[in-house]
């Protein structure tokens, strides 16, 4: 005899307050949501998304005692970090209290809480702009830079790096100067800003190898390979990325060396080269399987694999390797990737001509809304839907999604991005 039903994902998710404290119970709901066995064999199986996966409540009552344990965990080693700040405090160690509160800014981050981070970070800044030694002040102003960049703060986030760099030349802090200049450069690269993002990254770049800081320097040298790929300097973009991966191997950096994979995949596709480019993407995966886990960055590289796939035109490996990269979202409560996901879904039902595709499309605006807002991922969002539908569909809607990203990438002074979709807007009056 059969229980009753499971609850869709979409009506137990409209019955949760949006309350920080319920986060992690919604995490945990979102990574037990399972589909239906008849609706995935049926016509509509290949539309499933998370809002209609289902969610049986004594599953959800049986797992909760895993939640408490990971939320106790956390919360513990978030006030450890404070006593260590108290205690730091009690001796006039007014260093090590900056140190510990980064530290515990650092591990909010880590489970992707950026606001609550970024709130550490200050008043880490707040102790260590009455010191002396000012290279806590410049950590601080660092840390502050890329919650910026991840919210999509790009004015605040450059404010910070600015400041910091400052603080680290007058301190002759050569490494608070490098990791300031990369910030910056990244900043720029975010805004597509590419004069500013080469020189940024230029002078780090300078400043890593006079230091012989080999890690940093290979990840500006992979910074300015994604800079030349995206200008179209191609062969300057190559040379970059081999320069960037030696210097990875020779340290045994399992995720750098990942992530300049992820990169080469990038650089072989748009170089036309499908087979290298998927045997890059696997080696950066294998890698990836070496380093601490990280979901972003297997899904990062799982989504780039499926993009390879769906434009050369190998639908069925596209859709199989966006469904592995579903699971791995839906599993680390990854929504922003999620909603990356479901947007590639919703362009490989466009190629397949198919206007039903518009289910992902809406589900992914409303996952990056209602849960994780990302202003960059709703813009992305709201491109490829307008794209979506000037080939199937109303073209007053093409146009009103593609206004709605122009908007969006205005409001981040994403220059570069914005143009594109002013371009695609006067094609669709022409």
């Amino acid at each position: 005899m059969t229980g009753p039903a499971p609850v869709r994902v979409e009506k137990a998710l409209a019955l949760m307050p949006e309350l920080e404290a319920l986060a992690p119970l919604r995490a945990l709901l979102v990574s037990i949501a399972r589909p239906d066995e008849a609706t995935v064999w049926s016509s509509s199986g290949p539309y499933l998304t998370l809002g209609k996966r289902g969610v049986h409540p004594d599953e959800l009552r049986r797992r909760m005692p895993q939640a408490f344990h990971r939320i106790t965990e956390h919360l513990q080693a978030l006030f450890k970090a404070y006593v260590e700040a108290l205690e730091c405090q009690q001796r006039a160690d007014a260093p090590g209290v900056v140190a510990a509160l980064l530290r515990a800014g650092r591990l909010e981050e880590e489970v992707g809480r950026h606001t609550q981070a970024r709130t550490w970070y200050e008043v880490a800044l707040s102790v260590a702009e009455g010191l002396q030694d000012r290279r806590p002040e410049v950590e601080a102003l660092r840390a502050l830079g890329y919650v910026g960049l991840a919210l999509g703060e790009y004015a605040a986030g450059a404010r910070h790096f600015q400041r910091s760099l400052a603080l680290a030349e007058a301190e002759f802090d050569q490494a608070g100067a490098t990791a300031a200049s990369e910030g910056l450069g990244d900043v720029a690269l975010a805004q597509g800003q590419w004069g500013g993002a080469q020189a940024w990254y230029s002078r780090g770049l300078r400043l890593a190898e006079a230091a012989s800081d080999a890690p940093r320097a290979g990840r500006l040298e992979r910074q300015l390979g994604v800079l030349a790929r995206k200008q179209r300097d191609l062969a300057a973009a190559g040379e970059l990325l081999r320069r960037a991966r030696e210097r990875f191997e020779v340290a045994s950096l399992a995720d750098e060396m990942a992530g300049v994979l992820n990169e080469q995949g990038l650089l072989d596709a748009q170089l036309g080269r499908y087979t290298a480019a998927s045997a890059a993407y696997r080696e950066a995966l294998a890698w990836a399987q070496r380093a601490p886990r990280d979901a972003r960055l297997e899904l990062s590289i799982r989504l780039n694999l499926a993009e390879l796939d769906l434009e050369a035109g190998r639908l069925l490996e596209a859709e199989a390797e966006l469904r592995r990269a579903e699971q791995v979202a839906i599993g680390a409560h990854a929504i922003r990737g999620l909603a990356q996901v479901y947007t590639l879904m919703g362009r490989l039902r466009g190629a397949h001509e198919d206007e039903t595709g518009f289910v992902f499309f809406e589900q992914a605006i409303e996952l990056v809304k209602a849960v994780e807002r990302s202003v960059v991922v709703e813009a992305q969002v709201y491109h490829a839907y307008g794209l979506f539908r000037s080939r199937l569909g109303p073209q007053d809607e093409a146009r009103a999604h593609l206004e709605r990203a122009r908007e969006l990438f205005d409001s981040l002074g994403e220059a570069v991005e914005r143009e594109r979709v002013e371009e695609e807007l006067r094609a669709l009056s022409a």
